[in-house]
């Protein structure tokens, strides 16, 4: 009987030819840099330093901004003003200012994300001008509780309203609202055994709606980040 040939794999096939991987970007990125560098009529050994240096620390941050700290980017920056013999760097105070913007961008980036969210209005009320929990609010509190408690990767965000503050408390209202959902974040906790690391207490900075200008509730937003949902 004839027999019969190897079986062949087929060969795979490999990434698109035009897609282009985080090292070739950051290498032609550097080629540009040293042909602009090459083709300046002058040269200015701080820029030099100032422009690798950013590249190093782009290239160690894998390109994504607020993941180095301050004193890591300074040392980078440092490191290199030392190779170039450029002189000391009047404003390095900026870079570690720089550091912490890109820290906030990156926090800001990170609330907006697509994820789900279970909204659940005025989980508690308060008196004018007050941040105490009466039983009232307590009752109602006990009542819902097991719908608001986290589950899986959920966070409960607790949002206080002080629109009826008459700039008594501490001369801004913001700071009422900020201590009506912290007051009920403890309620939750002490009462509830609710993990602290899951609730946060969140301030209305301003009331948007002249109908909510007298608003003293918190309200409550369970959310679950979506890329965390395919792992539950």
């Amino acid at each position: 009987m004839p027999r019969k040939p190897p079986h062949q794999d087929e060969p795979k096939q490999g990434p698109p030819a035009y897609m282009v991987s985080f090292g070739d970007m950051m290498t032609l990125i550097l080629t540009f840099f040293i042909l602009l560098v090459s083709m300046s009529k002058e040269r200015n050994v701080d820029r030099m330093a100032e422009g690798i240096g950013s590249f190093v620390v782009a290239l160690r941050s894998n390109g994504f901004d607020g993941i180095m700290s301050a004193e890591e980017r300074e040392e980078i920056f440092e490191h290199t003003r030392r190779r170039f013999m450029a002189p000391a760097d009047a404003d390095k105070d900026l870079h570690a200012e720089a550091s912490q913007l890109e820290l906030i961008s990156a926090t800001v980036l990170d609330s907006l994300r697509p994820h789900d969210e279970i909204a659940q209005p005025m989980v508690a009320s308060f008196a004018p001008a007050s941040d105490e929990l009466t039983a009232e609010a307590r009752a109602y509190v006990d009542r819902i509780a097991e719908t608001l408690r986290p589950r899986g990767y959920q966070v409960l965000v607790l949002e206080g309203h002080a629109g009826d503050d008459d700039h008594t408390y501490a001369g801004d209202s913001t700071w009422l609202a900020f201590a009506r959902s912290a007051a009920v974040r403890t309620y939750l906790i002490e009462e509830h055994r609710f993990d602290p690391k899951r609730v946060e207490a969140r301030a209305w900075i301003r009331e948007l709606d002249i109908l909510d200008k007298a608003n003293r509730s918190v309200d409550a937003r369970l959310i679950t980040p979506s890329e965390t949902q395919s792992k539950e």
